[in-house]
């Protein structure tokens, strides 16, 4: 069995990125979406914003203590090889992370800048800069500069996977794509999450977009999922063994229940359920507090699950 270099600290860091990456894309989209010249979903893309640049800081800080030397994670940003998956990985999360601390100041309101600004000593209050009014005119033009650069990053974390060759379990594109659409659910996951823990009740209208995106986004995923297995099925016979570490292996447990089953299979089914008066009967959707938020909970441990999966078996497995 091969060393196993890559931790809990990979793993986080490919879930707290893909997190952020889909906390910005639905925050992006409900800024997007105009109704009489306002976001149609003000609540969703303040939130989104507010919580979109910490779990990519965190990751990124995580990272730097991966590396063994991490003083020395400098290094990454003096030259650009464009034809390196880190390289270009590292400038994608800083320009990431920049783009969404942007985003972030202009969704933060007046009040709050007022406050901090407040309690500055004299001679920093001309960081009272940052109170510029005219900052919620780049709400949107941020939020349509960040689509891009969040698909990056959810994508990302499955090619950083995908460019190690020598292992079979990782040697697929449908692993960045299956990050990609489990990226964006956690993120949108983490929305639900944070609205149904909110003092004031999740709005029928916030939780129809929020559920109806990610139904479509966990169907995807199951979509890539099955090509997965299948395609892992018919190949090489190196490439079968990699596979059955999730078919009666050591990973099985943690991919099809903790992952598959109670991840995707179950939220959707939740997710489903509420909306059922929309789908079936054309009534309001009146959203449950308390199953929201554990639906959304099972998405994202579901979401970690992946990547735990996918990081140890992939290290496991080899071309050998």
């Amino acid at each position: 069995m091969d060393e196993i270099r890559w931790g809990l600290l990979i793993v986080s860091y490919l879930f707290l990125g893909g997190m952020s990456a889909g906390l910005y894309f639905v925050s992006a989209l409900a800024t997007y979406l105009q109704d009489g010249g306002q976001p149609a979903y003000p609540r969703i893309a303040r939130v989104g914003a507010m919580l979109a640049p910490w779990p990519v800081a965190i990751g990124s800080f995580l990272l730097i203590f991966d590396l063994g030397k991490w003083y020395r994670f400098y290094k990454l940003f003096l030259h650009f090889e464009w034809h390196s998956p880190m390289s270009i990985g590292s400038w994608l999360l800083v320009g990431f992370t920049l783009l969404s601390l942007a985003y972030f100041w202009a969704w933060l309101p007046a009040g709050v800048i007022d406050s901090v600004v407040s309690r500055l000593p004299k001679r920093l209050r001309v960081l009272g800069i940052v109170a510029w009014p005219g900052r919620e005119g780049l709400r949107r033009p941020l939020a349509m500069a960040g689509f891009p650069l969040a698909v990056g990053v959810g994508i990302y974390t499955g090619v950083l996977l995908g460019a190690v060759q020598a292992r079979p379990f990782w040697n697929t594109n449908l692993v960045a794509q299956m990050f990609l659409f489990s990226a964006l659910s956690t993120g949108c996951a983490a929305l639900i999450l944070a609205l149904s823990l909110h003092r004031d009740d999740l709005e029928a209208r916030e939780a129809r977009l929020l559920y109806s995106i990610d139904i479509v986004l966990i169907l995807l995923e199951l979509f890539i999922v099955i090509p997965y297995i299948v395609h892992g099925a018919l190949s090489p016979l190196a490439v079968r063994q990699a596979l059955a570490l999730i078919l009666g292996g050591p990973y099985t447990f943690a991919f099809w229940v903790l992952f598959l089953t109670l991840g995707l299979l179950v939220p959707l089914a939740l997710e489903l359920y509420e909306m059922k008066p929309v789908l079936l009967e054309r009534a309001s959707l009146h959203p449950n507090r308390v199953l929201a938020g554990a639906t959304a909970a099972l998405i994202i441990i579901g979401g970690f699950v992946l990547r735990y999966v996918f990081v140890y078996a992939g290290q496991v497995s080899s071309f050998q």
